[in-house]
C-alpha cells in the first residue's frame, strides 16, 4: 500500500477529479470516437 502524504502533520486527501473536469474529459474523448465509428460504418456498410 502507498504511504499517506503528510503535510504539516496532517494527512492530505488524495486528489480527485472534479465533475466539470470529468464531463470535459468525457466530451473530448467521445468526439473522436464518434467520428471513427461513423467513418468505419461508412466504409464497411
Amino acid at each position: 500500500m502507498k504511504k499517506p502524504i503528510h503535510i504539516m502533520g496532517h494527512s492530505a486527501p488524495s486528489p480527485r477529479i472534479s465533475k466539470s473536469a470529468a464531463v470535459l474529459f468525457a466530451t473530448l474523448l467521445s468526439i473522436p470516437v464518434f467520428f471513427l465509428l461513423t467513418l468505419a460504418d461508412l466504409l464497411v456498410f
